[in-house]
């Protein structure tokens, strides 16, 4: 027992220490985007700035290069508007040809986003919206995440939540119908994801994968990031017992295994079932928003400093306050760092030193959610059909899925002053371009008919027909040969015996003439004898 407690201590001091760590990085970063001018009120978060920070290794440099970059797309892109401004009326539509939404919470409160690729019909989906709105609706479902369902789960589990669950089923799919999809709009998905939404997928489950799938990612994942490998699972038909691990069944849909049908919504994929749809917590989540935009803000930079650096056990103690209208405090700094790193241990947020090492600078290995979610199995399906087609999309599938890092890289410290790895920041983009070109160079030869024209069809049809009817009398002119072949045999047969039958004829005759000549002999002397007796 005391080894083991022991032990326990170890752990729990050492977990601290780089919870410690983490936190030091976090400040640093904060300090220089604020020195920079760029850290907006809406994004002065403790957790979205360490999400930026993972993404990047937590070198601060390129955290902070990512984080500029991403407030420019912001702009460019009207992305702080866009809940308000956009308008996406053929929802119901899109979600016809592409099944998809979220629904329900798993068993530790995070958002399950679920996707039914089997059923994905690009052609149509492209007809009734284009890509540039689709775009814009990708990009409103996740402000929405991060503004209505990560806060209202938040309450509902009273703890922090910042990442989800993600489900895909690729029960029936179209390999040419995923390919297609992956070149119109993966893409454009996954860069915006990766660049600007990073750090927000807990883990993801590939159900009803077929043999094929399954052999192909035990060989690939070698290539991938481990940490980003060890958030998917890709399982076959029998997967409903993990899933129910996982999620409780009045939370799972019916068609993988689960309870609830949302009869009355039109669907599981429409219900849009969850806590944000609870409206005593969406009160809670809209108060918590006033007061936020209504805080004092004539405060020392110090003491805003350490408002916005220590939010993991605030926003516990809020989200409690907020769910039992109780006043709860933090009485000392100790008992409010092991709060803190219980919360962070229990939500799995901790970044081991070999976790920061194959988390270097690339594309963010989480940015599966909302319509994108799907990208990556998208794209890795776009690699199956591509190997056997036109492989090469394989890679551009992890692209998205995490970073190519190498497997035994020395672990170092998360301390922000450590040399990080050098890594450019544009790596991908060549690999990414020449992959699309090749896309469009396989698109453009799927385009050449695929059935033969009718006239040539014709003359094929003919020219069997003729190459028949000239088997057919070589056919009978062989048996004709063969009956005149037996017939010629027969008749030599029958000389040949006719032959011998007169050979034997005239034997005989020889025969029987020899054999008359004595007697006649004898007859001719009895004659001379009695004539000479007259």
């Amino acid at each position: 027992m005391n080894s083991k407690s022991s032990s326990r201590r170890g752990r729990k001091e050492e977990e601290k220490e780089k919870q410690g760590e983490e936190e030091r990085a976090v400040k640093e970063f904060r300090e220089i985007l604020i020195e920079r001018n760029l850290l907006p009120a809406r994004h002065d978060d403790y957790f979205t700035m360490r999400r930026f920070l993972k993404a990047r290794g937590y070198n601060v440099d390129k955290a902070t290069h990512m984080w500029s970059d991403m407030l420019q797309w912001r702009s460019d892109f009207g992305t702080d508007s866009i809940v308000q401004d956009f308008m996406f009326d053929e929802l119901q539509e899109v979600v016809n040809y592409y099944p998809h939404g979220y629904h329900g919470v798993d068993k530790e409160g995070r958002p399950v986003y679920i996707e039914r690729l089997g059923k994905v019909d690009p052609n149509k989906l492209m007809n009734v919206t284009t890509v540039e709105r689709f775009l814009k609706y990708h990009v409103q479902a996740l402000e929405k995440v991060f503004l209505e369902k990560y806060p209202a789960c938040s309450i509902a589990a009273k703890r922090h939540i910042d990442t989800m669950t993600t489900i895909l089923d690729v029960q029936g799919v179209n390999w040419m119908n995923v390919g297609k999809l992956a070149h119109d709009v993966v893409i454009h998905i996954s860069k915006i994801d990766s660049n600007n939404y990073p750090e927000i997928l807990n883990q993801m489950y590939i159900v009803n994968a077929g043999n094929g799938f399954r052999l192909l990612w035990s060989a690939l994942k070698n290539f991938i990031d481990p940490r980003t490998s060890a958030k998917i699972q890709v399982l076959g038909d029998r997967y409903k017992s993990t899933l129910l691990e996982i999620i409780d069944i009045s939370q799972l849909p019916d068609f993988l295994g689960g309870s609830c049908t949302c009869q009355n919504e039109g669907g599981c994929l429409r219900s849009n079932k969850g806590p944000w749809r609870d409206p005593e917590i969406i009160k809670l989540v809209n108060g918590e928003k006033m007061t936020s935009s209504t805080k004092i803000t004539n405060r020392s930079d110090q003491e805003e400093l350490n408002l916005h650096l220590v939010p993991p056990i605030s926003q516990e103690l809020k989200y409690n306050e907020l769910c039992t209208q109780q006043e709860s405090n933090v009485k000392n700094v100790d008992s409010f760092y092991e709060a803190r790193m219980d919360e962070s241990v229990s939500q799995g947020s901790l970044t081991t030193q070999s976790d920061v090492n194959n988390g270097y600078e690339g594309s963010s290995s989480d940015h599966f959610i909302s319509p994108s979610s799907g990208s990556i199995f998208i794209q890795l399906a776009r690699a199956v059909a591509s190997f056997l087609v036109k492989l090469l999309a394989v890679f551009h599938l992890f692209r998205g899925l995490g970073n190519f890092s190498a497997p035994n890289a020395e672990s170092y410290s998360l301390s922000v002053n450590t040399p990080q790895l050098d890594i450019r920041e544009d790596s991908v983009t060549p690999c990414l371009e020449r992959l699309q070109r090749l896309e469009e160079m396989v698109h453009e030869i799927t385009k050449k008919p695929t059935k033969i024209p009718q006239e040539k069809d014709n003359m094929i049809t003919e020219s069997l027909t003729r190459i028949k009817s000239i088997e057919y009398d070589l056919q009978k002119t062989k048996n004709a040969l063969s009956a005149s072949s037996l017939r010629q045999e027969e008749l030599a047969e029958s000389l040949e015996f006719l032959k011998q039958t007169s050979v034997q004829r005239k034997s005989c005759w020889f025969n029987d003439r020899n054999s008359l000549q004595p007697e006649r002999s004898y007859l001719f002397s009895g004659e001379r004898e009695y004539t000479a007796q007259l």
